[in-house]
């Protein structure tokens, strides 16, 4: 399914922007770190929770920095609720339609605490708890020039966090919206749970690009 990582060298280049470092949090198998490169970043911090998914992680990318953990609000514990589709496996409690085959319990870290000082991308996928995730970034926000977030335009717990809401999250934290990337939340829904869902034909599940106002004026 196309998203917006196979576009990021031309909009990078379009915003005008160069990225060192990227901080992916649900980094999953690392499938986007070949865009990545392709944009010309050089540096990689994935943070996954998933035992399963880490130990790909650390054969496949034994140059970036892996993080076994979730992110969120605060530090703590959490329980991974795993999916038959392994990218759809949350932390948040799980929709009825989702098809979970087993649970893990796993460390919560916060991006404030594992953003490296020259990390300038952030990346947030985390079936549903998005927002606790940019909340747990705190003043280290700020130090990000572009912000990657998924985000559902209907109420899901586990497919993304409410766009209005991040939308309004970010823009307090200045931080205007530079692209979105739609895809048909129905398509979604049938490949995660076998069925459309509860959205319409016009509900979204968008990967939101974000930069920083002030990079933006510039």
């Amino acid at each position: 399914m196309a998203n917006v990582f196979e576009v990021l060298p031309s909009l990078l280049a379009g915003l005008g922007l160069r990225v060192q470092h990227v901080l992916h949090v649900g980094a999953h198998l690392g499938e986007e770190v070949p865009f990545y490169r392709q944009a010309g970043i050089g540096a990689f911090t994935l943070v996954e929770p998933s035992p399963f998914a880490v130990g790909r992680l650390r054969e496949s990318f034994p140059e970036a920095t892996v993080v076994e953990a979730a992110c969120g609000a605060r530090p703590g514990r959490g329980t991974l609720s795993v999916n038959v589709i392994r990218t759809s496996s949350s932390l948040a409690e799980p929709h009825p339609g989702d098809r979970i085959l087993s649970t893990v319990a796993v460390d919560v870290t916060t991006v404030e605490a594992v953003a490296a000082p020259d990390a300038d991308m952030l990346v947030v996928d985390a079936q549903g708890l998005e927002l606790d995730v940019l909340k747990g970034a705190g003043g280290r926000l700020a130090g990000f020039q572009v912000v990657v977030c998924e985000t559902c335009t209907l109420e899901d717990r586990t497919m993304a966090a409410p766009h209005d809401e991040v939308v309004a999250f970010m823009a307090g934290r200045g931080f205007a919206v530079a692209a979105v990337w739609e895809r048909s939340y129905e398509e979604i829904s049938w490949y995660v749970r076998g069925g459309p869902g509860e959205g319409t034909s016009y509900d979204r599940v968008n990967d939101v690009v974000f930069v920083r106002e002030a990079l933006l004026c510039g």
